[in-house]
């Protein structure tokens, strides 16, 4: 390697690190119940049951075969029909996806990106505001219901009110959004970990109707100036490898660091 390029790669894998470890602290954070095992832990939540993000196995690494009989065993053994693994570990998730999709799981990967430091930009003059746990519902309802419009009415009912165990996400934690009508037609939530210095902007969405005016950017922009303010030095969101948000967000400054695989079987 370049010694001239060393610090850059060696500052980015730092930054990869730290941002996996804030993830890892956040999902169990957020888990009624974690069970450790030497390749992973596993997240349980009685309460949210059809929420595969809050019953899933975590992997950290090990070999495959015992990657696989841990993650199945354990989810097996809480009873749970679907099955959810995340791994963060780019080459392992590579070896564990052939014999996952042969037995009959989704494979995605994703990307974390960190911000550059460039100072946003904003499109709009819409006001960004913090909204309530409470007006985040409506919201909330009406996304899961078009996206899973099969989905049972108790099923949506846990994706909507699992939104309050994100308040233990992060030692600080926010829902920044742009209200029209009395509605949230933009949104993203912020989570910081000032004595880490680190924070993570997630779920960034913005109703249909309201798409291209730039509320998205606006949002985004105010989530990093308030992580810039409470002494974070890496910001950083996640984005699917293959959706065209990835690109948007590599526009206003976000830097590719790290691919991270999500595997999922549902029932039936």
């Amino acid at each position: 390697m370049d010694p001239e390029h060393e610090p850059v790669s060696r500052q980015n894998r730092n930054d990869a690190a730290r941002m996996i470890d804030f993830q890892r602290a956040s999902q169990r954070r957020q888990a009624e119940r974690v069970v450790d095992t030497p390749v992973g832990f596993a997240v349980f939540s009685g309460r949210y049951r059809h929420s595969y993000d809050h019953n899933k196995f975590v992997v950290t690494g090990g070999d495959v075969p015992t990657v696989l009989d841990t993650a199945e065993r354990l989810l097996a053994d809480e009873g749970l029909q679907h099955r959810y693994i995340v791994v963060h570990d780019e080459q392992l998730g590579e070896a564990l996806a052939p014999a996952l999709i042969e037995a009959g799981h989704t494979h995605e990967r994703n990307v974390l990106m960190r911000h550059d430091g460039r100072a946003p930009e904003r499109r709009t003059a819409d006001v960004v505001d913090e909204i309530a746990l409470d007006e985040l519902r409506a919201s909330d309802h009406e996304s899961w219901l078009a996206e899973l419009p099969q989905a049972s009415a108790e099923a949506i009912g846990h994706l909507v009110e699992r939104r309050v165990t994100r308040l233990r996400a992060a030692p600080q934690v926010a829902f920044l959004g742009v209200r029209e009508g009395g509605q949230v037609v933009a949104r993203a939530d912020l989570y910081v970990d000032a004595a880490a210095g680190v924070a993570q902007i997630e779920d960034v969405h913005t109703q249909p109707d309201h798409r291209g005016r730039g509320l998205a950017g606006a949002v985004l922009a105010t989530g990093l100036q308030r992580a810039r303010q409470a002494g974070c030095d890496l910001v950083f969101l996640e984005a699917s490898a293959d959706d065209w948000p990835r690109r948007f967000y590599a526009r206003i400054g976000y830097q590719e660091l790290a691919v991270t695989h999500l595997f999922c079987r549902v029932p039936g």
